[in-house]
């Protein structure tokens, strides 16, 4: 019977989901892929992306022992975050052992309905110190900062050419897209180096589990 129940998808808001998501039988799948390292997440989500969901379904299970209710998204949960509650719910149904969950969820518009709408969220607090520090570096030396809409942006800047008797200076020129390279590319490679770093632990740790399991 509860395994049937599991079949049956349910959507819930972002208002229900944050008076749901302290409660420890509760645990929310993020299904996106790279964007959650640097749109953030929602506090306390387990990520299994989507691209290799499928295989990692056994894990999922292992990962949420002792909760009865998963809550799946992803961006804007239309696609991602359905399909793999849905696969889940189908691999659930051809389980002859209890799996304990018994009511699978989507959020509604995902994890950008539950930002737009001023839930609680973790990782965009070191992203908005790194843009907000290379925007002072910029008008500090009178170039123009354009926030772009995803990260990681390209060149964002527009430099502000030095015209004396209708000749362009070099400096304005090859400075304002050089420098920004040497600051800006460091600083990304050193966000994603840190997490990869946090995302080998969790793969050691579920390695381990695995060894202990199976001794």
């Amino acid at each position: 019977v509860q395994e049937k129940m599991a079949r049956s998808i349910s959507y819930v808001t972002s208002s229900q989901l944050l008076s749901l998501h302290r409660r420890p039988n509760l645990a929310i799948v993020d299904v996106r892929d790279d964007e959650r390292s640097y749109d953030g997440h929602i506090a306390g989500s387990l990520h299994f992306a989507s691209d290799a969901f499928s295989e990692r379904i056994p894990n999922l299970i292992q990962a949420v022992k002792g909760k009865d209710t998963l809550v799946f998204h992803c961006a804007l949960s239309q696609v991602r975050g359905p399909k793999c509650a849905r696969r889940l719910a189908d691999y659930l149904a051809g389980l002859k052992e209890d799996s304990g969950i018994q009511n699978i969820m989507v959020l509604e518009r995902g994890y950008n309905g539950w930002e737009a709408s001023g839930r609680p969220m973790l990782g965009r607090a070191s992203i908005a110190l790194f843009l907000g520090t290379l925007g002072k570096i910029y008008r500090l030396f009178g170039w123009e900062y354009r926030k772009p809409e995803r990260a990681p942006p390209a060149c964002p800047i527009k430099p502000s050419a030095n015209k004396t008797m209708n000749k362009v200076s070099p400096y304005s020129i090859y400075v304002p897209v050089i420098v920004p390279f040497m600051i800006q590319w460091p600083c990304q490679c050193l966000i994603l180096v840190v997490n990869y770093y946090f995302k080998l632990r969790l793969a050691i740790k579920e390695l381990d589990a695995l060894l202990v399991r199976a001794s």
